[in-house]
Parts: C-alpha cells; sequence; structure tokens
C-alpha cells in the first residue's frame, strides 16, 4: 500500500505548495471547449431557477424550500404583536407515519444472471446478492435507505449517486510509552491511499441540474451535472494528485469586465464559492458518453474523456414519488400536495387559540377619561380610585370562546386531511369515538391505497440503486487487493475480497455462504472438502461459491433485477401470515412437509431450527386433523389487505 509522510497536525501548515496565480496555457481547442461548456453550465442553471407553473408559478429553489419548512415544522414570523406562532406538525407526523410503515419492508433485490445461451446462472445470481448485501453493511445502507425514503417524501423526488470511493486517509500510530509530555514526543503521520468500495451519497436536488426539464426519466437527459462544494483540504485529498490540480484557487481571480470572467482565466465560478472552498461540478454527457470534473473553474480530465464507472449510464438515480406531468423531470411532493388543507388547519387553530384567549380577558372600553392600566383585570388585583362602570366589554360575544359551529369545521378539518392522507389510526393516534367494524375497513382501504405509489416508488429506486451497485461491483469489486507469495509455486499470487454472510444453507439450517474468487476453480469435491473441514471449525454449515474473476470480467451476462415489496421475516405480520399459510394448507388437505415448516418457523421467529427442534432421524409429515374434531384449531385470519406473494393480478388466489 503507497504511502506518503506528512507533518503531524494539519494546523502546522501546508505539506504543498499552493496556488501562485498561474493560468493554464490551454490550446485553441481546449478554449473552445472550455467556452462552450461554461455557456451550458450557465443556461441550465438559469433555466432551473425559472417561474415553473408545475411548482405554482415559484423557482425550483422557492419550491424546496417551502417543503422543508413545512416538513419541519417551522413556526412562520409574527405580522402583529398579537399574533400567534402555532403550527400543528400535522404534515410531519403523516411523514414519518407512512417512513416508518416503508421501513417495515424488505426492499432487498433478487438478482438473476443469465449466460449468452439464456442460461439462468442461479449460483452466480446468489453469489452478486451476498457482494451487494456486504457492500450495503460497509456503506452503512440501512440507514441512508431512510434517509433517501425521507427525502423522496419530502421533496417529491430524490438523486442518489453510485461512486467507486477512493481515498488517500491519515494514520497515526499510537505512542509508546506516552506519560503525558507536551514536547519531545515524535508523532510518526503518513498518508495511505485506503482500500476502494462502492459508496451511496444523497445529492440534494439544489444541486443537481437536468439538461432537458421535458424528459421524465433521468436516463433519457442529453447531459446532467452536479455542483457541490467541499473544504479544499478535502478536495485535496481526493484530487491533489490530478495533474491540473496545481491551478486549483482559493480565492476567486478578479475581472475587469464580463469578457474575463472565464474558465480559460481561471476566473470563473458557477455558484458564489467562500475562500478556501473548492465548487465541484462533475458533467456527465450520456449520448456522447463523455465525463468531465471541474474544481473552482478548472477541468481536471483531458476533453472527451469516457465514463470511468465503465457502463453507458449515468451514475446517479432519480425517483420520483408522484408524476406532475408525463414530460416534466420532477414530482410533486406528499408535504407539497397536502399543504393546502392542513395551512388551513393551523389557521383555524391559530384563530381558535386568539379567541379562546379573548375570553378569558375580553377587549374592554376605557370611558373613565384617563389611563388605567391592563393589570386591574388580573385575578387577585386591587384597584384603587376606579369608579364603577369604568370599564365595558365592546361586546358580550367576546367572552364566549369558541363555538360549537367552529369547533366542528375544525373537526371537518381534520377528517378531510386524514381522508386525504392517512387515519389517526395510522398515524399512532387513536380515533375519535367508537370505531366500528365498517369504519376498520374503509382506514384498511385508505392505507392500502394511500400506500400503493410510496411502496412502489420506494421499490423502483431500491431497484435502481441495486442495477447501479450491481454494475459498479463486476467493475471494481473483483480487481486485485493485493499479491501474495505462493511457496508450492514459488510465485505471486493475486489476492481478492472474500464475501461471507450468513444464510439458510438448504437442508441444513442456518450458517454461511462464502463468495470466494480465485484464478484457479476448485472442483465441486475439492469444495465440498473445503466446506466439510470448515464446518469442524466454526461449527456451522458452510457452502462455497467460486468465481474465476478473469472470466466473470470477459463473460457476456443479461442481469436482471427485482425487488419485491414484502413485509420483514420477523415482522408481527409476517408470523401471522405463516400461521394462516399453515393453516389453510391443513384445510385444503395438503401435508406440509414438516422439515421445511420447522425452518421457516424458526426463521421467522428468528430462532436456530438445529436447536430449536430434533433431528431424530426420519421425521413424519405434519397429521391433518379431521375437518370439524377438537384437534382442528381455529385460526383467525388478519384483516390486514395483504396480497399473497406470488399473486398475479387479474387472477384469483385461492385463500
Amino acid at each position: 500500500m503507497a504511502e506518503i509522510k506528512i507533518q503531524p497536525s494539519i494546523l502546522l501548515g501546508e505539506p504543498k505548495p499552493t496556488w501562485t496565480g498561474e493560468v493554464p496555457n490551454y490550446t485553441d481547442q481546449e478554449t473552445i471547449y472550455l467556452a462552450n461548456l461554461q455557456k451550458k453550465l450557465e443556461s441550465t442553471k438559469l433555466l432551473k431557477e425559472q417561474l415553473h407553473p408545475e411548482f405554482n408559478d415559484i423557482t425550483y429553489t422557492q419550491y424546496w424550500q417551502k417543503n422543508e419548512d413545512l416538513a419541519n415544522t417551522k413556526l412562520e414570523p409574527k405580522i402583529n404583536k398579537q399574533d400567534i406562532q402555532y403550527q400543528s406538525g400535522t404534515l410531519r407526523t403523516k411523514l414519518f407515519a407512512f417512513l416508518s410503515s416503508i421501513q417495515g419492508l424488505n426492499l432487498s433485490g433478487d438478482i438473476s444472471a443469465y449466460n449468452e445461451n439464456d442460461i439462468l446462472m442461479t449460483t452466480l445470481g446468489d453469489a452478486l446478492e451476498d457482494v451487494i448485501d456486504k457492500t450495503d453493511e460497509l456503506d452503512e445502507d440501512e440507514e441512508k435507505k431512510l434517509l433517501r425514503q425521507y427525502e423522496l417524501l419530502k421533496q417529491g423526488h430524490v438523486f442518489v449517486e453510485e461512486i467507486w470511493d477512493e481515498r488517500w486517509i491519515i494514520e497515526k500510530a499510537p505512542i509508546e510509552n506516552y506519560n503525558g509530555q507536551f514536547r519531545g514526543v515524535k508523532i510518526k503521520a503518513r498518508e495511505v491511499k485506503a482500500p476502494g468500495r462502492p459508496v451511496r451519497n444523497i445529492i440534494s436536488p439544489l444541486s443537481v441540474y437536468l439538461g432537458d426539464l421535458r424528459k421524465y426519466l433521468i436516463s433519457e437527459q442529453p447531459y446532467i451535472f452536479t455542483v457541490q462544494t467541499i473544504s479544499y483540504d478535502e478536495a485535496e485529498k481526493i484530487y491533489g494528485r490530478f495533474e491540473m490540480w496545481k491551478y486549483v484557487s482559493k480565492t476567486l481571480k478578479p475581472w475587469s469586465g464580463d469578457s474575463d470572467r472565464t474558465m480559460s482565466q481561471n476566473a470563473w465560478r458557477l455558484m458564489d464559492t467562500k475562500e478556501n472552498w473548492v465548487e465541484v461540478i462533475k458533467y456527465q454527457d450520456k449520448p456522447n458518453k463523455e465525463y468531465q470534473i471541474i474544481l473552482n473553474g478548472i477541468p481536471m480530465l483531458p476533453i472527451g474523456f469516457p465514463f470511468p464507472w465503465g457502463y453507458d449510464e449515468y451514475n446517479i438515480a432519480q425517483q420520483n414519488l408522484k408524476p406532475i406531468r408525463h414530460d416534466f423531470a420532477y414530482g410533486v411532493s406528499f408535504i407539497y400536495e397536502s399543504k393546502n388543507p392542513v395551512r388551513l388547519l393551523d389557521e383555524f387553530m391559530r384563530l381558535a387559540l386568539l379567541k379562546t384567549t379573548k375570553s378569558f380577558l375580553p377587549p374592554y372600553l376605557n370611558l373613565s377619561g384617563r389611563v388605567i392600566s391592563t393589570s386591574v383585570l388580573m385575578p387577585n388585583t386591587i384597584s384603587m380610585g376606579i369608579p364603577a362602570g369604568s370599564l365595558m366589554p365592546i361586546s358580550d360575544k367576546e367572552t364566549q370562546g369558541v363555538t360549537t359551529a367552529e369547533f366542528n369545521i375544525i373537526q371537518e378539518l381534520i377528517r378531510t386531511i386524514d381522508t386525504n392522507t392517512a387515519s389517526q389510526t395510522f398515524t399512532g393516534a387513536k380515533e375519535k369515538g367508537d370505531v366500528t367494524a365498517t369504519q376498520i375497513v374503509e382506514i384498511q382501504r385508505q392505507a392500502r391505497i394511500m400506500m400503493g405509489v410510496l411502496i412502489i416508488t420506494s421499490a423502483l429506486l431500491e431497484k435502481k440503486l441495486i442495477t447501479l451497485r450491481l454494475m459498479n461491483i463486476l467493475k471494481r469489486w473483483f480487481e486485485p487487493t493485493d499479491e501474495v507469495v505462493d511457496k508450492a509455486r514459488k510465485a505471486l499470487k493475486a489476492r481478492y475480497r472474500i464475501t461471507s454472510r450468513a444464510r439458510s444453507i438448504e437442508g441444513k439450517g442456518p450458517g454461511i455462504r462464502m463468495v470466494v474468487p480465485t484464478e484457479e476453480l476448485p472442483t465441486p469435491e475439492q469444495l465440498q472438502a473445503t466446506a466439510e473441514e470448515m464446518e469442524k471449525n466454526v461449527g456451522v454449515p458452510i457452502r462455497i461459491i467460486a468465481l474465476n474473476p478473469k472470466e466473470l470480467a470477459q463473460a457476456r451476462m443479461t442481469w436482471v433485477v427485482n425487488v419485491n415489496p414484502r413485509e420483514k421475516k420477523s415482522s408481527e405480520l409476517s408470523k401471522l401470515m405463516f400461521r394462516s399459510m399453515v393453516m389453510d394448507a391443513r384445510a385444503l388437505g395438503l401435508n406440509p412437509k414438516l422439515e421445511y415448516v420447522e425452518e421457516r418457523f424458526a426463521e421467522v421467529w428468528e430462532e436456530d431450527p438445529s436447536k430449536m427442534f430434533s433431528r431424530g432421524g426420519e421425521q413424519p409429515s405434519m397429521p391433518i386433523p379431521p375437518e370439524g374434531s377438537p384437534e382442528a384449531p381455529t385460526i383467525k385470519r388478519p384483516a390486514l389487505p395483504i396480497k399473497p406473494e406470488g399473486a398475479t393480478p387479474g387472477m384469483g388466489v385461492l385463500r
């Protein structure tokens, strides 16, 4: 692993020289390229910030800010001193209710691999699923999944970037025999290149610019680019070894006019950038397979540089929640779609609070002809020298507070919001009054309708991201990480990443499945012998999948990714559905295999079937009690409207 010695602290100064004001000596062809690229970037930025009728004639930035304020229950400033600041938080509560329901689903991908003869390679698909699961764990994708689904609900669209992250990091070794000294301590620091790995980054939609707002699918965009700002030190760790890095300035060069404010003069930024910060523009042109990175106006890559990730698609996935039109690039958010009735409810609640406050301390007319402090109206106050009748209420109705009619309007607004979003039961609150069976059925129907679109869009987002991760892994994951000495052959042998995941081994219960890349594929007998030897050491079943990285890179495979949203195995609903499945099989006279039922039972309850059930020889199938006998239990099916896995729309499903 390469390393560079550096100073023990960044605060001691910069170990490398900074920009001295030099401007790159561009060729005529490079100058034309930069001028056209600058024009394209600036025109795209202006187009995005126009007034859009799709957002009720406001700019995209204004639309984004409104969603942020409403989702985070931002209190609006007072216009009058007497105003009451109030936000019910209804939108945020319902947003997180939907988000919690989505988090209860299993959105993992099912990968199928077909060779050039269109033959399904089941083992290869299983191997890539395990590798993706491992990289997701390294990437902390469980939390990132929550965040991207939150952004999808909040803004109506989300952008996620898939990259191969390779960077230089600082390593410092522990100091031996340190006893609290301040001086005379030798600190060894070095810069090393960290092992690369795939990473997903959520990109703010404010930072993403689409070449054509009339294209709904991002795959059909003529070009896209992102604009982000990072510190100079962070940028140096990533791009410091590029040839053009020496021209990247910390400050913007002053210019005398617009003609000098160009990329070729090293005096251009697309956004306002502070000193010691770097504006990073990543430009992608799919039709021309062109990629460019621009740091503070300086291009890092040669003209016409291809996509570095090895496949001819954008490395950014976009998912819209609800489409506005088929020919508009952005989707509308749950927040923005529901803001008007919630704002009306909040306004009525503010007025109700104001009217209630006024009923306790109504406005009075001062008939005394002199100034009387409002403190005389406070409880337990004795006032002297004020004649009777000096203070008179403006109206007798000022003390009545909120009327029944006004209260009914507020309740009707709440019911309307629940009907258009999610009921109080769905959000965890208790419904008002006695809930009838008809109301429960209606709540279930409403939940199915409301959650349908959210589940579909969440599944589509995960499918796109899994596809990008799969392409990224095939390109970089199976590259050698190091070389080791083969003592038998007295030669260097490439070392690859080994992946092991906890999986259910068929016929053996919970165990470990390993994906082992190797250039010399062993025979099935050798794999079996190795697995049995490992089982003796680790005490659990082992299954080994061996892959040849070079053959995998050259193979012409067709990859199919499917995401079937379903309840997680350990959820309460899954337990109920499992019981219902077994009872339905018994009722139909079927004879489930006891060993399989035991294994599935243990999976649902997250237990080890080898420890939970005895394995003494051949086990009989499950006995079927006669219909109507006392031994035949009656199981009440769950009332939730769940579609059985594998059911086809438009076909009857036997229950």
